[in-house]
């Protein structure tokens, strides 16, 4: 079984690289057990670049000794006019897999630019981002997240957003939204709400 962790490299320093370190160390105590986990500082490279980068780093719990593949590419955040609430029934992405294929079904059922993923009714994340909505006074991130983002937590550990159950019909309730995740911060892409294509079915 295979992981990922996508870290924000910018101008030389590795970014919310202790929740990146928290989130792997979950990994290996859910799913391998007989090895500790490994050390982020020691893994990484020292790269002084200037400018921002995207580092995928990969590792495979299946070996006896975990193998790690370390990818370094230049950041172009995509861009996005357009999302689709599509339904779903639940699965399990409660860590960062490298099988992705559940995710990447439902983005294919949909012509929008990207997607936010519902599940009972209830919003969960996008196709690669959390979520988190203005209702004109706060931030708010749904409680029915599919995986809890290195930047969702550190956002939720500096007071920035808060934490609530979403449906789908609330989406009527807010101003605009968010995409947040390890290479985009609060507010760097954000959406109108009626950017959003809402099914009219939506509980």
């Amino acid at each position: 079984m295979r992981f990922i962790e996508s870290i924000l490299l910018k101008d030389g320093e590795y970014q919310n690289l202790q929740l990146h370190q928290s989130r792997m160390d979950e990994v290996f105590n859910r799913h391998h057990l007989k090895n500790a986990s490994h050390n982020l500082n020691d893994i990484l490279p020292d790269l002084k670049m200037n400018g921002t980068f995207k580092v995928r780093l990969v590792y495979d719990m299946d070996s006896e000794d975990a193998e790690y593949d370390i990818e370094f590419s230049e950041y172009h955040p995509r861009k996005i006019k357009t999302l689709e609430v599509v339904s779903s029934p639940p699965f399990d992405y409660s860590m960062k897999f490298e099988d992705r294929s559940e995710i990447n079904k439902l983005v294919k059922s949909s012509m929008a630019d990207d997607i936010i993923i519902g599940i009972d009714n209830h919003l969960t994340d996008g196709s690669y981002f959390n979520l988190a909505f203005w209702d004109g006074e706060e931030w708010l991130t749904p409680d029915s997240y599919l995986l809890n983002g290195v930047r969702r937590q550190q956002l939720l550990n500096e007071l920035k957003i808060k934490e609530t159950a979403i449906k789908i019909h609330d989406l009527k309730n807010f101003e605009k939204i968010s995409l947040i995740n390890a290479m985009m911060d609060l507010g760097e892409l954000e959406l109108p709400i009626s950017a959003i294509d809402i099914p009219k079915n939506d509980g």
